[in-house]
């Protein structure tokens, strides 16, 4: 029976323990430890534990290069597969640990209470398992309950921690011989056990050194709750089990958002919740539905991801991409498409993933050329012509590097731009200065840019071995705002040899545009209506309206001058009809009949 006073010192152990605070529970430990005193082999296993976990607070270790590789999604015939593996790649010393082994068999040789046998088995374990000797690791853990022990005098609380560290350890030494099944019932029935012992309101993942008063010191290697949580997931998708590895997955991410500090295991997060965005993208697969009802889950993840970023990152230092801001930005560009979050709220939503990227790269072409799509969808065309601008310069300097390559015939940086995607992004902005900046000279520059990129790039790479061929589709858009460009200064011009070498040429580029590209509907309204205003063709006009209105019959700018031209002919009945029908095919219709309480059902 332990004294009073030595069960206040067990008290005070099992609270240094937990919160990590080990040089105080060796102190405390050093007490007990006294040969012939009540409790002293306790003490000595606790002293021993205590010098292991100072020796791996100073152990240099970085997360990047630590789970640079677990949890990668690959794509095959067969389907989608995860790698899950334990990257134990820290260097020890096995001298200061075969010490630790030596001084924790001595202490078995003593008799022992069934709790001082249990935290032994436990604390050798931990040793084996950080010298990577997985299967002696696995021979003293394996005769151990898979139960939560109760709690006993000496460590009520820490012993929590101890039947975690227990449970993952013979689940990572199953993974390490295949056995996923056997890993994953280790991980699960470890946390179900620890959930029932705490609160509803209890955190299941502490991080040692996060408690008031705790030593500071390096990130833990393992922190055995938080590696269950995320070793049931990879356990799950290992087997190919998709949806419960998800959704185990998503369980580890909801719980590490309510971790202090909000930093801890931040890169590991990091890549769980692109993993889980991935799995996300890849159930969704063309289902409108399921996009839906994964649209605020798909914004919310990217805006966690962004968070967990910003705390990762710091604005780069000079010749530092940081690859991972760069990838959310393409994901979320992409996932805002998937969901079709188009909404002024929903794009203010991305906008706001973009400025903060903005803020974790330094001039990338790739944020800007996002920046550049989603305000022209916002509406915000003044902030757009200032991105569009800057990603101009920015990939003007890039393709001086481009043609550096061709000329030398080496290979282009895959940190570049493509080409395809600046032109894309040209075709957007000679679109925004045209149609909503109304600055026709500055469309005829942004084109022409593009028209000499194509036949720079054709004429250095004529095979297409370097660079992919310019798609006609491209191509197309570019001729087209080239001649809608030309066609609003035909209509301004105030001299007629000048209205006249606009028109000519609007006429010529808007009739290629619609051969390259026969379904774009712009090509034919705008070849209409350069028909009807340059040269009051009607028929042709309307011919070439009719064919845009086929193509697009929602949108209502080529019904509408259809309606001018019937009545041009003075077909004022025809261009009633042509009113009636429009009204019918725009997306506005079903909203106009509700609001006319007596029109007719038969509509």
């Amino acid at each position: 029976m332990l004294s009073s006073r030595h069960q206040s010192v067990l008290k005070e152990i099992d609270a240094a323990r937990c919160v990590g605070s080990w040089s105080t529970a060796s102190a405390l430990a050093a007490k007990l430890a006294k040969h012939g005193s009540p409790g002293h082999v306790f003490g000595s296993i606790v002293s021993s534990e205590a010098e292991l976990e100072e020796y791996l607070a100073k152990v240099e270790w970085s997360p990047q290069e630590h789970w640079s590789d677990d949890g990668i999604m690959q794509r095959s015939s067969n389907g989608v597969r995860v790698t899950a593996r334990y990257p134990m790649n820290i260097s020890s010393s096995p001298k200061q640990l075969e010490a630790l082994e030596k001084r924790l068999q001595k202490i078995g040789k003593h008799t022992l209470s069934d709790e001082e046998a249990y935290q032994l088995s436990v604390v050798t374990a931990k040793v084996y398992f950080y010298g990577s000797k997985f299967e002696q690791c696995q021979a003293a853990v394996d005769s151990l309950a898979t139960t939560i022990p109760d709690e006993g005098a000496m460590s009520p609380v820490y012993v929590r921690q101890l039947y975690m560290a227990q449970m993952v350890m013979r689940g990572i030494t199953a993974e390490m011989h295949g056995d996923m099944d056997t890993a994953h019932s280790m991980y699960d029935t470890a946390l179900v056990a620890l959930k029932e012992r705490l609160s509803s309101q209890a955190a299941l993942v502490v991080p040692r050194g996060s408690a008031a008063g705790a030593e500071k010191s390096h990130e833990e290697l393992v922190n055995w709750a938080e590696e269950a949580l995320y070793r049931r997931a990879m356990a799950s998708l290992a087997q190919d089990n998709i949806d419960r590895g998800a959704d185990e997955l998503a369980v580890y991410i909801r719980v590490m958002d309510n971790v202090t500090p909000a930093t801890f295991r931040v890169f590991r997060r990091l890549r769980a919740n692109r993993l889980h965005m991935q799995l996300e993208r890849q159930s969704i697969g063309t289902d409108s539905s399921a996009a839906a009802q994964a649209k605020e889950r798909v914004m919310a993840s990217h805006r966690r991801q962004m968070a967990l970023l910003k705390a990762t990152y710091a604005f780069p230092r000079a010749n530092e991409a940081h690859a991972e801001v760069l990838a959310e930005v393409d994901g979320a560009a992409r996932d805002w498409e998937l969901v079709r979050a188009f909404s002024r709220v929903e794009s203010l939503r991305l906008l706001e993933v973009l400025y903060e990227a903005v803020f974790l790269t330094f001039n990338s072409p790739q944020v800007l050329r996002h920046l550049v799509h989603v305000l022209v969808r916002f509406g915000d065309y003044h902030e757009a012509r200032l991105a569009f601008v800057t990603y101009r310069e920015l990939v003007e300097r890039q393709l001086e590097r481009v043609k550096k390559a061709l000329g030398s015939g080496s290979k282009i940086d895959s940190g570049l731009e493509s080409v395809n995607n600046i032109l894309r992004t040209v075709v957007v902005g000679a679109r925004l200065f045209l149609v909503h900046l109304d600055s026709a000279h500055d469309c005829l520059s942004v084109v022409h840019f593009a028209n000499d990129l194509i036949d720079d790039v054709e004429a250095r790479n004529p095979d297409h071995q370097i660079i992919p061929p310019v798609p006609e589709t491209i191509r197309a858009q570019v001729a087209l705002w080239k001649g809608a460009a030309h066609g609003r200064l035909a209509q301004r011009s105030r001299e007629p040899s000048n209205r006249a070498d606009h028109h000519c040429a609007a006429l010529q580029l808007l009739r290629q545009a619609a051969e390259l590209n026969p379904q774009l509907y712009e090509a034919h309204y705008f070849l209409a209506l350069e028909l009807a205003l340059g040269t009051r063709d009607i028929a042709a006009a309307t011919a070439a309206a009719k064919q845009a209105a086929a193509l697009d019959a929602t949108r209502l700018d080529a019904w509408h001058l259809l309606v001018l031209l019937s009545t041009a002919r003075k077909d004022y009945a025809k261009a009633l009809q042509i009113c009636e029908v429009a009204m019918r095919q725009s997306v506005w219709w079903p909203a106009y009949n509700e609001s006319q309480p007596n029109a007719n059902k038969s509509e």
